[in-house]
């Protein structure tokens, strides 16, 4: 038996950046595992991924703190995403939402992770050096 899926209701910007924390998070085996958990879940293949309110790094930090520990990320916009066949769902509470995908395939996550740049320095990251004035 699964979950209900409860959806908020936001459609996807046009313009959604989304996170994944981590430079690791995209492997094979990383995405196996998310996926894996997403359809015990709820009975779809997907992975989690954080929207960067306003495209403002520290809003994120602040509606989740885990950001701030992770050195690096990986980022990728929802519209392409969702043009290239990974819809995004607005699930559980902002800023989350799920990457769908069609089926848990090495090809599939080489797809989707092409969607992705990264690892980037975070922004948000709590041991980044102060600005230089």
């Amino acid at each position: 038996m699964f979950d209900s899926i409860n959806l908020r209701d936001e459609p996807v910007p046009d313009l959604l950046v989304v996170v994944r924390l981590g430079s690791n998070t995209l492997l094979d085996e990383h995405l196996a595992k998310s996926t894996a958990e997403c359809h015990a879940r709820w009975g779809i293949w997907g992975f989690s991924v954080l929207e960067v309110p306003g495209g403002d790094f520290d809003a994120l930090a602040r509606l989740r703190p885990i950001v701030t520990t992770r050195r690096r990320l990986l980022v990728a916009h929802g519209a392409d995403l969702v043009a290239s066949g990974f819809p995004l769902l607005p699930t559980l509470d902002g800023p989350h939402w799920t990457v769908t995908l069609a089926a848990p395939t090495v090809e599939v996550f080489a797809e989707v992770r092409s969607h992705f740049e990264g690892p980037i320095e975070n922004p948000a990251w709590i041991g980044r050096p102060p600005p230089v004035a």
